[in-house]
């Protein structure tokens, strides 16, 4: 794999989850405001279903950024940590291996943990009740 593909999974696979969390959280209180809403009488808004949907489409993109993180580690592993700066002529001003098996490493950990947190959040957007008084 090139350097620029990698360059690129790295990021995909730093950044997507993230996004794809916060995009889930918004979405998810715009269907439980519309469904509780009359807008939602009105207009036959499913929680459950919208909920259900969100959190499926969430869940596949998060394991497609678990997945690009996954193949920069695995093409980045047994690189040498003691690689310094680009700078001074060294890997031709190309980026070394270990920030981007670093940024692997973190996305790894980052998208388990947004992974989860889109399912526990989903699930109980769909098993608890909605439209209550507080």
């Amino acid at each position: 794999m090139n350097l620029r593909l990698l360059g690129f999974l790295q990021w995909v696979g730093l950044f997507l989850g993230a996004g794809v969390w916060a995009t889930q959280q918004l979405l998810g209180f715009g269907v439980t405001q519309a469904a509780c809403g009359e807008a939602g009488a009105r207009f036959g808004i499913s929680n459950d279903l919208w909920q259900g949907l969100i959190m499926g489409v969430s869940v596949a993109l998060v394991l497609v950024a678990e997945a690009a993180a996954v193949a920069v580690f695995a093409q980045t592993r047994g690189a040498n940590f003691g690689d310094g700066p680009p700078g001074e002529g060294r890997f031709h001003g190309e980026l070394p291996y270990t920030r981007l098996h670093f940024f692997a490493t973190a996305a790894i950990v980052a998208n388990a943990i947004f992974l989860m947190i889109i399912l526990l959040d989903g699930s109980a957007a769909i098993v608890h009740g909605t439209c209550r008084q507080a």
